[in-house]
C-alpha cells in the first residue's frame, strides 16, 4: 500500500486498496494512497490503478506518522511529484509523538451480519498487524444464515475465533464481544475497513497517554471514492480531519466548544475505537435499544463516549490509529443510512433528556445542536449532485429520521432492550425476581421480554388498586382504571407467549386485558355481586401477584440457563 521505486523505471504508488474491474465510472473518482514525505521523487510517478482517475488523495506520513490529507491531478495515470511535494509541506509538522511502553495484549471485535466479502477483505488486512499479542473475535449477528463461519475458517495465520450473537443488533454483537474478550482492552473496527498495519500500537498509545483514560478513537478515512454517493459521504463525515492527538474529559476540553460532549465527531466513530473492557462493562455495556439493527438504527458509538466521559473518564483521540472505511456505493444504501444516523441522534438525545444527570446538559445546548444539525446536513458537493440528483433528498431523510428517534427508543425499551445490559446481577430480594442475568435480547429461549411484560402486570396491578381506593381525582382515577383495564391483566397473559411477533402483542394486550376484566364483571353480576371498588382492587390484586409470581418464576428460569 506504500510507495516503492525501481532502479529500472519511473516511481509508482499503490492504493491503500486495489481497485477491481476497469477502474471508475464516475469522472469526480478519486484515486486514494498513502505516502512518506521523504520519500517523494521530483518526476512523475505513475499511479497503480491509476487509469480513469483525474485526482489522486494521499494521506502523507513522516516517519509513519500521519500528517493530514493532500490532492493532486493525475494526467495519463501519473502525478507530478514536485506538486505533491509542495502540497505534502504545507500541512502542518508533526506533533511529537511517544513511542509506546507497554505491551498489553488485545482482544480485537468484529461485528458481521451477512457481508462475507467485506469481512474477507478486513480479515486479509488483519494479517499485517504489527502488534506483538492480540485474539480476534469475529461476532456472527445471523448466525443462522452460515455464511459467516466459511470466511473465518478460510482465514489463515490469524488468532481467532467466531462468537455468536442471536439478537439482531449492533449493540448486543458488540457486548458479546465485550463478554467473551479475554484482554482488557478490546478494540472494535466494522467489517467494512481495510486496517493499517500500526492499528493496534498506536490505540495501545492512546491509553498511555493518561491511567484515566477508558476509551481511545481513531482516524477512519475514505478507502476509495468512486461513485457520487461515496464522494457525497466523503464530504459529509469528518472521520479523518483532525490529526492531532488530543484527551477530553468532562474538565478537559476547548472551553468554545458550546456543544461538548455532545459533538462526538470530535472524537472518533463506531469504526474504530478501543475500551478498557472493566470500563465498559461497569458502565452497563452497549444500550441495546441503538446502535445498526435496533429500533433506533445508530448512536451506540456516541452514547457510550459520552457515558465514558460522564463517569469521570479520558477519551482520547488517536490520529495514528487508523482504519480505511468502505463507504455506501448507492443512493438507497445511503438514504438509509443517514436517515438511521439521524434518528439514533434523536434517539440518544431523549435518552439523555430523560435522566436527571443530563436533563439540563442537554437542554442547554438544544439551540446551539440545532443550528449545528442544520449546518452539516447541508452538504455542498456540485459534482457528486450533479450525477446523482437523488443525493439532494438525503438530508430530508436524515432529518426525518431525527424526528423519529423518541418513538423508536421507546419502541427498543417496550420490546425488553436494556440501556445496561451488562449490569452486575442484582441482589438480595431484587435478585430473586432478575429475570435478566446474563441473558442478552434475543437470545434462545431468553426470558427478558416475558420479565418486562410480568413487571408491567405487576405496576399497573398497582395502579388498578390505586384506583379503587378512591384517592386519585376524577378524570386520574378515570385514566389509573383505563390504564390497568388496558394493559395489566392483558400483559400476564400474553407474558405467558411473550415471542409472538410485536404486532400480535400490541393487539393482544388490550383486547385480553378487556376481555378478562368484562368476563370478570360478567361472572361476578351473574353471581349476584357488585361492588366495582372491591372488584378492581381484587382484579389490580390478583395481577399484581400473578406478575411477581411470573417474575419470580422467569428469575429462577434464568438461573437454570
Amino acid at each position: 500500500m506504500r510507495d516503492t521505486e525501481t532502479s529500472t523505471g519511473p516511481a509508482m504508488l499503490t492504493p491503500v486498496r486495489q481497485i477491481v474491474g476497469a477502474g471508475p465510472v464516475w469522472s469526480g473518482a478519486v484515486w486514494v494512497g498513502q505516502v512518506e514525505d521523504g520519500d517523494i521523487p521530483p518526476g512523475r510517478i505513475e499511479i497503480v490503478g491509476g487509469s480513469g482517475f483525474s485526482e489522486a488523495r494521499f494521506l502523507v506520513r513522516r516517519d509513519g506518522q500521519p500528517l493530514g490529507f493532500v490532492q493532486v491531478p493525475i494526467v495519463d495515470g501519473t502525478v507530478d511529484g514536485s506538486i505533491l511535494r509542495a502540497r505534502a509541506r504545507e500541512l502542518p509538522g508533526l506533533v511529537s509523538q511517544p513511542r509506546r511502553e507497554t505491551s498489553p495484549a488485545v482482544s480485537v471485535v468484529i461485528c458481521t451480519r451477512d457481508r462475507p466479502d467485506h469481512l474477507a477483505r478486513l480479515l486479509a488486512s488483519l494479517v499485517e498487524l504489527d502488534y506483538p499479542e492480540f485474539e480476534i473475535l469475529v461476532v456472527d449477528n445471523n448466525p443462522t444464515s452460515g455464511v459467516t463461519r466459511p470466511v473465518v475458517e478460510a482465514a489463515s495465520g490469524l488468532p481467532m475465533r467466531v462468537v455468536d450473537a442471536v439478537g439482531q443488533g449492533l449493540s448486543i454483537a458488540r457486548n458479546v464481544g465485550v463478554r467473551h474478550a479475554i484482554h482488557d482492552i478490546v478494540a472494535f473496527t466494522d467489517d467494512d475497513v481495510v486496517i493499517d498495519a500500526q492499528w493496534l500500537d498506536r490505540l495501545v498509545i492512546g491509553f498511555e497517554r493518561d491511567y484515566r483514560v477508558a476509551c481511545v478513537c481513531g482516524m477512519v478515512p475514505s478507502v476509495e471514492v468512486l461513485t457520487p454517493t461515496q464522494a457525497w459521504f466523503d464530504h459529509r463525515v469528518g472521520w479523518a480531519r483532525r490529526w492531532e492527538p488530543a484527551l477530553y474529559g468532562l474538565d478537559d476540553h476547548a472551553a468554545d466548544d458550546d456543544l461538548f460532549p455532545l459533538r462526538v465527531s470530535e472524537f472518533g466513530t463506531g469504526a474504530n475505537f478501543a475500551v478498557r473492557k472493566a470500563a465498559v462493562t461497569a458502565l452497563g455495556g452497549f444500550d441495546e435499544a441503538l446502535g445498526a439493527g435496533s429500533p433506533a438504527g445508530s448512536g451506540e458509538d456516541m452514547d457510550i463516549f459520552v457515558r465514558i466521559l460522564l463517569s469521570g473518564r479520558l477519551l482520547a483521540r488517536e490520529p495514528g490509529a487508523i482504519v480505511w472505511h468502505s463507504h455506501r456505493e448507492t443512493v438507497a444504501e445511503l438514504d438509509k443510512q443517514m436517515h438511521d444516523y439521524g434518528v439514533g441522534l434523536s434517539a440518544l438525545l431523549v435518552k439523555m433528556l430523560v435522566h436527571p444527570r443530563t436533563t439540563g446538559m442537554v437542554a442547554k445546548r438544544l439551540v446551539v445542536g440545532v443550528r449545528h444539525l442544520g449546518a452539516v446536513t447541508d452538504v455542498e458537493h456540485s459534482a457528486a449532485l450533479a450525477a446523482e440528483p437523488e443525493l439532494a433528498t438525503v438530508r430530508r431523510r436524515e432529518l426525518t429520521g431525527v424526528v423519529r428517534g423518541p418513538w423508536r427508543l421507546l419502541r427498543g425499551r417496550l420490546a425488553g432492550r436494556s440501556g445496561t445490559p451488562l449490569r452486575n446481577r442484582a441482589r438480595g430480594v431484587a435478585g430473586l425476581f432478575d429475570f435478566r442475568r446474563e441473558q442478552m435480547w434475543g437470545d434462545r429461549g431468553n426470558t427478558i421480554l416475558a420479565g418486562r411484560l410480568a413487571g408491567t402486570a405487576v405496576w399497573c396491578g398497582a395502579i388498578g388498586m390505586l384506583a379503587a381506593a378512591g384517592v386519585l381525582p376524577g378524570a386520574l382515577q378515570a385514566l389509573a382504571v383505563a390504564v390497568f383495564v388496558l394493559a395489566g391483566p392483558g400483559s400476564l397473559a400474553v407474558s405467558f407467549s411473550a415471542y409472538l411477533p410485536g404486532s400480535a402483542r400490541w393487539v393482544l394486550v388490550p383486547t385480553l386485558g378487556s376481555a378478562i376484566c368484562t368476563l370478570s364483571v360478567t361472572g361476578l353480576l351473574m353471581a349476584g355481586f357488585w361492588d366495582p371498588s372491591a372488584l378492581l382492587a381484587g382484579l389490580g390484586a390478583l395481577t399484581s401477584v400473578g406478575g411477581l409470581l411470573r417474575g419470580r418464576y422467569l428469575a429462577s428460569r434464568a438461573v437454570r440457563r
